[in-house]
């Protein structure tokens, strides 16, 4: 398989969609808490491309012509108690691979980009968010070399 990673264009709206719906269900799975529905996957998708007018980029993976992956990567600054040197640091803030496509390298060469976009900006942190009970994504971003660095905590309040 081929890959080609390039910038996201709106022409890839429907595949962004559509690979949204199949994160959501995903996720649905794990917490119970996102939207099954096509509108849900509208409305992250919309969000996203808000975003890109504000300092964000999507960049899509693309293999024998269809896109098969798209991650959002984005420059961002901690509060000024950090250390100055680890205030600026990339972040993952969307990392979305076809279910046909998940073990292939998709998620790793799109990673691969996040690093290289955030080394690009003079950074030297790179943060993500996986949801836990995601073990197939721990996995992966272990693999890659991520380890923990905060948890976040829930609690449902009745």
């Amino acid at each position: 398989m081929t890959l080609k990673i390039r910038p996201f264009e709106m022409a890839d709206r429907e595949a962004a969609i559509d690979l949204f719906l199949e994160l959501n269900r995903h996720e649905f799975t794990i917490t119970g808490d996102r939207r099954t529905d096509r509108g849900g996957a509208v409305f992250c998708v919309d969000d996203m491309i808000q975003g890109l007018g504000q300092g964000a980029v999507a960049l899509v993976a693309e293999a024998g012509g269809k896109v098969v992956g798209l991650m959002v990567w984005a420059a961002h600054t901690d509060e000024p108690y950090m250390d100055e040197a680890a205030r600026r640091y990339g972040r993952v803030d969307d990392i979305v691979v076809a279910e046909a496509q998940r073990g292939k390298g998709v998620g790793q060469a799109l990673l691969a980009e996040a690093e290289r976009l955030t080394r690009e900006a003079g950074m030297s942190r790179l943060k993500l968010t996986v949801l836990d009970g995601n073990d197939a994504a721990v996995a992966a971003y272990e693999r890659a070399g991520y380890r923990d660095y905060a948890r976040v905590m829930l609690k449902t309040l009745v």
